[in-house]
């Protein structure tokens, strides 16, 4: 069962809510849209029951309209007033029931399935919604039907609908039942015009006769598709009951977001955490309603004396659970330095639809990737800003090439190993040719390189070591490999670079890496 609740002439009637004497006073509301450029004349929209009884009707131009009633009043369409009543008459059907469709401007289709006390005793229903509507000071009719589609018919006209009126007082009338399962008689005698299917060519309807639904009803469907189009069979369907649609239920838009003044400014950071706490609770719950998860949480936090914080953070695996975003925000505000009492915060959270993954046999993921970026975090807040990240190697020969990679931009969800056709060995090594690479020894670097002074002698373009003469290794060299001559960048005067290295061998066969530099400097760079 459906109830159709409407109101007539709504942009009409919402101008004549609150001004009694309008009541007695012939009224219409006038086109002013310029969509009708081309007419020379205002047209009227809507007339009130006062001028309808002098002959006056929508369509008729004022000056056609002040020859049938010279006293009419004219008025002008007030949009801020309409969406004002729009939303009081919104607020109404949802306190009736939240499965609802706003079908147009002063027009709700409501779905009785959850109320079964409309089903079984509509009368009842009908006259306590009645009695509801008059705080809305606005005239009502009120039909239900088994269709949604019956329904707009019906509430189209007093004579199937019960209605609300004022006069000034409300007065209520109230039909003995709604429209039954094949029972669609009583429409066949509402006029065409009562109906809102767009029929194309009323005018030619008007010629062959047919100025009622019933006129229209008796008439063969396939005929009526094939000259009218399907906007005439539709209705066709509906006055028969075969056309039985979904409602578009209205759902107000979802914020997740919420913002808070403090009566006491927070001083310390406990409390702070507790009141962040609730109103994430309140916003997970709108997520979970909303079956999504937050992608991003931004955070605004306002001081004493005037100063504002904005922070953005991101979260790697989109969640809803608030204690995964309060740990989050617990670790951020840790690095906050507050220069004065918190007087107000903002919280947003930034939806999206929730992660999905499937675990697989060669995949590395992070089993807490939320718990990850907390840890990071939290050495970024030990270490500084920009600190902490993954080093890739450079296209290049020179020692100690690489750059760090921000760990936040990476997908720490699923980050999927290199696996190749080679075995599982291709896991840990690299490989060449099948086989494992012969390994050199691990050298342990020395970081920064400790700078020593070495006796050499010049050979050739190179200088040889023969001692060191001090550092953590004083002593002679009994063994050097090299020189080996590095250099590269010869291209770019600012990136320039040019270094030997030797490998060298002490008494106690201690292997060491020697660097001699073109500024005649040598450094021990590490030990093998």
């Amino acid at each position: 069962m459906y109830s159709a609740l409407h109101i007539p002439s709504f942009p009409l009637a919402v101008l004549l809510r609150d001004d009694p004497s309008f009541l007695t006073t012939p009224t219409a509301l006038l086109d002013t849209s310029r969509s009708s450029g081309s007419r020379s004349t205002p047209h009227l929209l809507a007339v009130n029951r006062i001028a309808s009884r002098s002959g006056v009707a929508p369509g008729m131009t004022t000056t056609r309209a002040l020859v049938r009633c010279r006293h009419l009043q004219f008025l002008t369409p007030d949009p801020v007033l309409e969406d004002e009543n729009q939303r009081r008459l919104r607020n109404f059907a949802d306190a009736l029931t939240p499965d609802f469709e706003e079908s147009a401007p002063g027009t709700f289709l409501l779905d009785l399935l959850t109320l079964p006390h409309a089903q079984q005793a509509p009368h009842d229903w009908i006259e306590q919604t009645l009695r509801k509507a008059t705080s809305l000071r606005l005239p009502l009719q009120l039909a239900l039907a088994p269709t949604p589609d019956l329904a707009l018919l019906s509430s189209h006209h007093p004579s199937t609908a019960s209605h609300l009126s004022f006069s000034p007082d409300p007065e209520l009338t109230v039909r003995d039942r709604g429209l039954g399962r094949g029972d669609f008689s009583v429409l066949f005698t509402l006029p065409l015009t009562d109906s809102q299917s767009q029929i194309p060519n009323l005018e030619l309807l008007a010629l062959w006769g047919i100025e009622t639904l019933g006129d229209l009803a008796v008439l063969p469907r396939q005929g009526l598709a094939e000259r009218l189009g399907p906007g005439a069979a539709r209705l066709h369907d509906i006055i028969h009951g075969k056309h039985h649609r979904l409602l578009t239920l209205h759902r107000p838009p979802q914020h997740f977001q919420v913002t808070r003044e403090l009566e006491h400014p927070l001083d310390s950071l406990e409390p702070l955490l507790f009141l962040l706490r609730r109103n994430l609770d309140t916003l997970c719950a709108r997520l979970d309603a909303a079956q999504r998860a937050a992608q991003s949480l931004h955070l605004s936090l306002t001081f004493d004396d005037g100063d504002l914080h904005l922070r953005e953070l991101r979260i790697p695996d989109p969640t809803r659970d608030p204690s995964t975003l309060l740990r989050l925000l617990h670790t951020h505000l840790d690095t906050v330095k507050a220069p004065a009492p918190v007087t107000a915060f903002h919280l947003k959270l930034l939806p999206t639809l929730p992660a999905e993954s499937q675990h697989l046999l060669f995949e590395r993921s992070l089993r807490d990737p939320n718990k990850f970026a907390d840890t990071l975090a939290r050495l970024e807040a030990l270490l500084g800003p920009k600190r902490i990240g993954i080093p890739i190697p450079l296209d290049s020969h020179k020692p100690d090439s690489f750059q760090m990679s921000d760990v936040a931009g990476l997908k720490v969800g699923s980050q999927r190993s290199q696996v190749n056709n080679r075995g599982p060995s291709s896991l840990a090594f690299p490989t060449f040719d099948g086989r494992r690479p012969s390994t050199a020894l691990p050298l342990k670097r020395y970081r920064p390189a400790i700078e020593v002074h070495v006796a050499s002698e010049a050979r050739g373009p190179h200088h040889h070591p023969l001692a060191l003469l001090d550092g953590p290794h004083p002593g002679s060299i009994t063994a050097t490999r090299g020189p080996f001559p590095l250099s590269g960048h010869w291209w770019d005067p600012t990136e320039r670079w040019q270094r030997t290295e030797w490998d060298i061998q002490l008494p106690d066969r201690t292997l060491l890496r020697l660097v001699h530099l073109p500024s005649q400097e040598w450094l021990l760079e590490g030990m093998y």
